[in-house]
């Protein structure tokens, strides 16, 4: 059930990582529009428009990690 987290990784699971780490920046850059044009109160909308950009900002800088760890694997 762990293995996934076990070392030495595999190329395959980094890339699948990575993939999944730009597919929830950009459900969550999607999101984005939903969140100002909504029916919440003011504050609501601007916290949640920065949570979302703090989102989209670790998910898209872990996805790039990852891909460049994936390349290091592969060099090796």
């Amino acid at each position: 059930m762990f293995s996934l987290f076990k070392r030495p990784f595999e190329k395959e699971t980094l890339e699948s990582w990575s993939k999944m780490c730009d597919d929830v920046a950009k459900v969550a850059i999607l999101a984005e529009p939903v969140v100002i044009w909504g029916n919440a109160d003011i504050l609501i909308k601007v916290i949640n428009g920065v949570l979302l950009l703090i989102a989209i900002y670790i998910f898209l800088n872990l996805g790039r990690k990852l891909k460049q760890a994936k390349l290091k694997l592969e060099e090796e």
